[in-house]
Formats: structure tokens, sequence, C-alpha cells
């Protein structure tokens, strides 16, 4: 009986052992703790929602840093469709096309047009301040 017992536990440790396996496969746990302990927290953001593709995470924070754009009201544009970040941010979403800056990301252009040439008409009133692959900041020509 007693080893009845033994044999039980053991099974049972065996698929709980198993099932945990499973869930840190699942998501990606040591990856995951690896991650946490040797990246900060600008790479660990860059590396998930990327610099210059998906939300631009990397592009925002870069631009907003050194060109100083904190508490400046910004037209954002993502080409892509995804979500802007300005609420990650200290800065204010303009929903019209006459603000100062405009921040345009993801865009791709047709047949190696600039940006000038596609489908946002109203970017003619702007000069590129700053380009990364395929995201522009862009200012208001006075």
């Amino acid at each position: 009986m007693i080893k009845f017992i033994k044999e039980k536990e053991v099974k049972y440790i065996g698929i709980v052992v198993i099932i945990l396996l499973i869930i840190f496969k699942f998501f990606n746990t040591p990856y995951n703790f690896y991650s946490i302990l040797n990246w900060n927290y600008e790479k660990r953001m860059e590396q998930n929602y990327g610099f210059c593709q998906n939300e631009s995470w990397g592009f925002y924070n870069y631009v907003i840093q050194k060109f100083n754009l904190n508490g400046k009201e910004i037209s954002m544009i993502n080409d892509e469709g995804h979500t802007t970040l300005e609420n990650l941010f200290d800065i204010k979403k303009s929903n019209n096309n006459n603000s100062n800056y405009i921040l345009l990301t993801n865009y791709q252009s047709e047949n190696d047009n600039n940006i000038y040439d596609g489908k946002y008409k109203f970017l003619k009133k702007y000069k590129i301040i700053y380009r990364k692959n395929n995201c522009y900041l862009l200012e208001l020509n006075d």
C-alpha cells in the first residue's frame, strides 16, 4: 500500500513538472528572465514595439529626446495603421495637418518616390528634419 502511494505521488510530481515545462516553453520564460536582467527598459520597449516598424516606439523616443519635443503639439501618422504612442510621451497629439511637427512612421512609398509625391499632399508644406528608414520627423516651413 505504501509503495502504491509513493508511485502515485511520483506520477503526480512528474505530471506537474511536465506541465510546468510546457508553460515555461509557451511563455518563453528563460528568455524573458534573461532580457529583463540584461537589457534596460528602453531596449526592451524597442524590441517589442520596434524602432521604425510596428508602433515605432524607438523612433518616437529618440526623436522626442533629441529634438526636445516634450510638451509640443505634434501630428502623428502611422501609415500601416498601428497605434500612435503619444500617451507614453509628454506630447500632445494634433488632429489637424497644420501643426508645427509631424511624425510620419512606417511610410512605404510607391516606386521609391519621396514622401512629397505620395498620398499625403499636405506634406509639401513641411521639411524633413530627421529620417530613419521609413520614419520621418517633419517641421513646418517658415
